[in-house]
């Protein structure tokens, strides 16, 4: 399994002033936590029942433990989303975290209410509903402590001369929730075809050696942007090709996750 969301979570005051922390999928949101509060202090994650982790923090602030408090929350809210198994032969680390704000579909025929949005936006250009799936996004990185921090947030870029490519739009009414610039000189240097409709082997390939990068970005923290995430096999290249030109972490959130895991194999 590759998408995961948070249903719950157990933030508690023990009679020693430790405070528990449990919840499912031990592996996954120990990891997540571990990263966003890397100065907390604790234990050390142990299983409690068959995927679950619990650990118990030390010596932390009251504003420290709100702040955790706030982050499971988000998690409940929003998807993780992992490498998953068909990608395993290609990649390894190269992003960082991913997260999308829902899935696309609930079920064969009806949207999510962000999976609507996204529709609407990407393939009526509603702007109203752009605006909205921006708002979304900035929430998330307003509320998350790493992608709050990140150096740049820039839209995976589309086709050349593409008249509307609904990524660059999100991030451009980002910036302007979250009052920070954004966009890196990120391009592709030539057109693909759309990639969703090719063999998985094929679209590795055709992905390769596509993207230009015009910006320094050594050392930085990097968010990418997109619509939507499918196997994730832009987002993980586009991960690569920033790594392997200096930048330190690399960061995805996507407006909807789809059902599929995999592109056609």
């Amino acid at each position: 399994m590759s998408r995961y969301r948070l249903n719950w979570y157990e933030l508690e005051e023990s009679d020693s002033g430790d405070w528990l922390v449990k919840f499912p999928l031990g592996d996954v949101y120990s990891e997540l936590v571990d990263h966003a509060f890397p100065n907390l202090t604790h234990i050390g994650w142990r299983p409690s029942t068959k995927s679950v982790n619990y650990t118990y923090i030390k010596g932390a602030t009251s504003q420290e433990i709100e702040e955790l408090g706030k982050y499971l929350q988000l998690l409940k809210h929003i998807l993780v989303l992992r490498l998953n198994k068909n990608l395993e032969n290609y990649f390894k680390d190269e992003l960082d975290q991913c997260f999308a704000l829902d899935f696309n579909l609930e079920d064969s025929e009806t949207y999510t209410d962000v999976g609507q949005l996204e529709y609407e936006a990407k393939y009526n250009r509603d702007q109203q509903c752009a605006n909205k799936l921006a708002k979304r996004l900035a929430g998330v990185c307003a509320s998350h402590p790493n992608l709050n921090e990140v150096d740049c947030i820039a839209a995976v870029p589309g086709n050349p001369g593409k008249e509307f490519h609904l990524p660059d739009l999100l991030v451009e009414k980002m910036g302007e929730y979250l009052s920070r610039d954004t966009g890196l000189d990120l391009r592709k240097s030539r057109s693909t075809p759309q990639l969703k409709n090719l063999p998985l082997e094929e679209k590795i390939e055709t992905l390769k050696d596509v993207f230009v990068l015009d910006d320094d970005v050594e050392g930085e923290s990097i968010l990418l942007v997109d619509d939507l995430y499918q196997s994730g096999t832009t987002m993980w290249t586009l991960a690569r090709f920033l790594k392997e030109n200096g930048a330190d972490k690399v960061y995805g959130l996507v407006c909807v996750k789809s059902w599929r895991d995999t592109d056609n194999i």
